[in-house]
């Protein structure tokens, strides 16, 4: 008998009671605060991380968990009863860890690890999805199948207060940084599954202008759509997350599911204070 246990890493941004309310089991990444390694979420919050950020004055370092971390958690699963195992993984774009997770392996438990080719809730989502489908009775091969033709329905639509922090971090070039921050404009970045990594969707000059684009953004992409799940997740910015929050009242409101809360320590290493996103999955 199939007994299917579901696995998501720090990057998907579920919280700790979160996930300990649903039955899953957490992966976390690493944060590297000048050589003293901390665990996504469990030795460091996001509020004491993006305090650290803002002390510094830098970015801290990021690291994927060890080999042994994952074998050891995969034992535990198995120990638990589990032969089957569904790994909901940040993009390989953003971390080795679902490579890592893809080589794992451990006598007795099937393993399959999904590339999201996302991060955030727009990556946790999948888990949340992936135990409905468990609920409804379905197989595993039958589950893994549905995962793989819904990596187009999830998305997350960010902007930035600075581009430093994410030019630091590699993720957009130098020069397109430079310009940015000289004529003080904000780019609203979207993720790009299945194969991963940022895109810049729009610039924009102004936050007031930037918050009403990041809503018609969500207006258009959610339109005519019956179910879904939906989130706004920030980075130490309260008050683009309210206001946001109150735009997109009635597209919360008729949600399936809606999550927020502060993106981890792992993710806003390569953001940095400041950043505001909304997403949403799409079930029908």
């Amino acid at each position: 008998m199939e007994k299917i246990a579901i696995l998501v890493d720090s990057g998907s941004d579920l919280s700790l009671d979160y996930i300990k309310e649903e039955g899953f089991y957490y992966l976390p990444l690493y944060v590297n605060l000048d050589g003293n390694f901390l665990k996504d979420r469990i030795d460091i919050s996001p509020e004491d991380f993006y305090t650290w950020i803002k002390e510094n004055n830098k970015l801290p370092k990021t690291s994927m968990p060890s080999p042994g971390d994952i074998n050891d958690l995969l034992e535990k699963i198995k120990n638990d009863g589990y032969n089957k195992l569904i790994s909901i993984n940040i993009g390989n774009k953003f971390s080795g860890t679902y490579n890592a997770c893809k080589l794992a392996e451990i006598e007795g438990l099937d393993l399959y690890a999904f590339n999201t080719g996302n991060l955030t809730l727009a990556q946790g989502f999948y888990a949340i999805y992936a135990k409905k489908l468990i609920d409804e009775g379905l197989g595993f091969e039958e589950i893994c199948k549905k995962l793989e033709e819904k990596i187009n329905d999830s998305k997350v639509f960010f902007t930035i207060a600075t581009f430093k922090y994410i030019v630091e971090g590699g993720r957009v070039p130098k020069t397109f940084g430079k310009i940015g921050d000289a004529l003080s404009v904000k780019p609203i970045i979207k993720t790009v599954p299945p194969e991963g990594g940022f895109a810049i969707e729009k610039i924009v000059r102004g936050e007031k202008k930037t918050l009403s684009q990041l809503e018609k953004i969500i207006r258009k992409n959610i339109e005519g759509v019956k179910d879904y799940y939906f989130f706004i997740a920030e980075g130490d910015y309260p008050e683009g997350h309210e206001t946001l929050k109150e735009r997109l009242k009635d597209i919360i409101e008729n949600s399936k599911l809606y999550k927020e809360g502060q993106i981890s320590p792992t993710l806003g290493a390569n953001t940095g204070p400041g950043l505001i996103g909304v997403g949403f999955f799409i079930l029908d």
